[in-house]
């Protein structure tokens, strides 16, 4: 039983790692939300149709969302939105390539697009970071392990994101590291979930700012 249970757990990380490395080949450069999207549902659908996978499959938690992990889930969204808008007005990015990523004309209304795109980005991403690659991880080695890979792995997805380039995938590390934290102090995704939410948001409004969403 302890064979096939670690079989599993490695199984379902090379399972994992190779369809959202497939899709981020296929798909360069990734274009949202298709690049954590297809790998979850390639994942999703390989497991349900193997028993073995389906009993070993990772379960995901809320976790506490009160108390002091609570507060510090506040004061890590707000400063994250701090950090966020300071860097976009020292740095001044170029955003014009992420503006095709995520065309609000695809949903007819500016404010419908980014609540669509605040929730969605921030649920795909904790759930494979924070939820499903955490779980592999610390299951097969341990929890300190988890959040020093899952953290430099969300670094790295964003490169091409939001903080644009290399000291925007630190930035985004760090913001990992910090989610992580947060994963392992509370149980679950919830509280990491809600602040990702947050961060979200405020990437969306920042872009909108500049007038580079066309409807």
């Amino acid at each position: 039983m302890v064979t096939d249970r670690k079989f599993a757990r490695t199984l379902h990380a090379c399972l994992f790692f190779a369809a959202l490395g497939a899709t981020v080949v296929g798909l360069a450069p990734p274009s949202w939300p298709w690049y954590l999207l297809l790998p979850m549902l390639a994942y999703a659908g390989v497991v349900l149709a193997i028993p073995l996978l389906r009993r070993t499959a990772p379960r995901l938690k809320i976790g506490r969302t009160g108390g002091p992990p609570l507060t510090c889930a506040i004061v890590l969204a707000i400063t994250t939105s701090a950090v966020l808008v300071a860097f976009h007005l020292l740095a001044r990015p170029n955003i014009a390539e992420l503006a095709t990523k995520l065309p609000p004309s695809l949903f007819g209304s500016v404010i419908l697009a980014g609540v669509v795109f605040s929730l969605v980005n921030a649920a795909m991403e904790e759930l494979v970071f924070r939820g499903l690659l955490w779980a592999i991880v610390a299951e097969e080695w341990n929890e300190r392990i988890a959040l020093v890979l899952t953290s430099l792995m969300f670094g790295v997805l964003h490169l091409h994101g939001y903080p644009p380039g290399p000291l925007g995938a630190v930035l985004a590390g760090l913001y990992g590291f910090a989610l992580g934290f947060l994963r392992r102090w509370t149980g679950g995704i919830g509280l990491a979930l809600a602040c990702h939410v947050f961060a979200d948001a405020t990437v969306f409004g920042l872009l909108n700012s500049t007038s580079v969403f066309e409807l």
